[in-house]
């Protein structure tokens, strides 16, 4: 649902909500003989009382109430409730009574001194209901546009993030594979042609496509795959590094959501180690996507600050791609660390 239905909606539920308050009014505190005569006066204490709603709601709440005139706020809104509403109200009854003479008779008819007293208090006490009701969804509105304002402030800083984060994740990446090709380059001419390939793959794809909002899944493990071939350049059993997909390729997810945590999972391992493995799957059911990474801890932690930007970089993006449709677990089980992720895609 769009912003203007959301505003048309709300301001169609206000005048139903005002409307209906002044039909109350306006039946207990006149007497009718016919049901046009409640009908015909009950529309016109309703379009006052509307009158009043978008007077706070566009005047009254913006220009003094928020702009804390707290003394120009309260002078205002007593005219506007107990004089300028009222009055006006009685007036166009007046018109209608004076009018249509015989079709309408007030409570103590017989004291013409006190005849107008109940149709001013529900006139009051309508205005009264209006005007609350007026700023309250004022400031409703208004916090939700600055939720939606602060929301788009955390977008804007968070590509500001990435882009800070890829400066210093592709030379990472960038510096242990060249390193790997230049060993290769002498011994396996093939092997560093075809890494050099696939590090050009996925440097292009970290530059280019991450400008995209989504891309096809399949697009997004084909180039998980080519890192994993570039890291296991540098592991004497490849076998340690597990890796398991099964998705769909019409399914589209914002790019680079799972690669802080396998990246991860290679930095805080010593998968030359035997005893040591990493298991990675990527597993698409129904309208969900589960994601698990566990990686055995090297004893020799290194203190790395762009990994833990990665990872914090990574929580924030599922907060606000995701932020009532996921679920992530990070947690250490003995000498294994394990990242749960699961995100419901509808």
């Amino acid at each position: 649902m769009n912003k203007i239905t959301t505003l048309f909606l709300i301001h169609i539920l206000a005048c139903i909500a005002v409307c209906f308050f002044g039909l109350v009014i306006v039946y207990k505190s006149i007497e009718f003989t016919d049901t046009p005569s409640l009908i015909t006066i009950s529309l016109i204490f309703s379009i006052w009382l509307l009158i009043s709603f978008y007077t706070f709601y566009f005047k009254l709440v913006p220009d003094y109430l928020e702009k804390r005139k707290y003394k120009k706020f309260v002078v205002y809104a007593i005219l506007t409730v107990f004089i300028i509403i009222p009055f006006d109200m009685l007036l166009w009854w007046g018109i209608f009574y004076f009018t249509m003479s015989g079709q309408a008779q007030f409570y103590f008819s017989d004291f013409p001194s006190v005849n107008l007293i109940h149709p001013y208090i529900g006139s009051v006490v309508g205005s009264i209901f209006s005007g609350g009701l007026g700023t309250f969804y004022r400031f409703s509105m208004d916090w939700f546009k600055n939720q939606q304002v602060k929301k788009d402030l955390e977008n804007k800083n968070l590509l500001s993030e990435l882009k800070t984060l890829k400066s210093k994740l592709n030379p990472h990446v960038l510096f242990n594979t060249l390193n790997n090709i230049d060993t290769l380059i002498q011994t396996s001419p093939e092997q560093a042609s075809a890494a050099l390939s696939k590090l050009s793959d996925l440097l292009r794809y970290v530059v280019y496509e991450t400008e995209h909002e989504k891309v096809p899944i399949q697009k997004e493990i084909d180039n998980l795959q080519k890192y994993i071939a570039l890291e296991k350049m540098r592991i004497v059993n490849p076998d340690v590094v597990e890796f398991i997909t099964n998705v769909s390729n019409e399914t589209n997810i914002p790019p680079m959501l799972f690669f802080p945590f396998i990246e991860n999972g290679f930095k805080h391992s010593n998968l030359n180690n035997p005893n040591q493995k990493l298991r990675i799957s990527i597993i698409e059911n129904k309208s969900k996507i589960a994601f698990s990474c566990s990686n055995t801890i090297n004893e020799y932690k290194r203190n790395d600050t762009v990994s833990g930007m990665g990872l914090e970089l990574a929580k924030k993006r599922l907060n606000l791609l995701f932020p009532d449709t996921h679920f992530l677990n990070i947690n250490k089980v003995d000498n294994e660390y394990r990242v749960n992720l699961e995100i419901q895609l509808v």
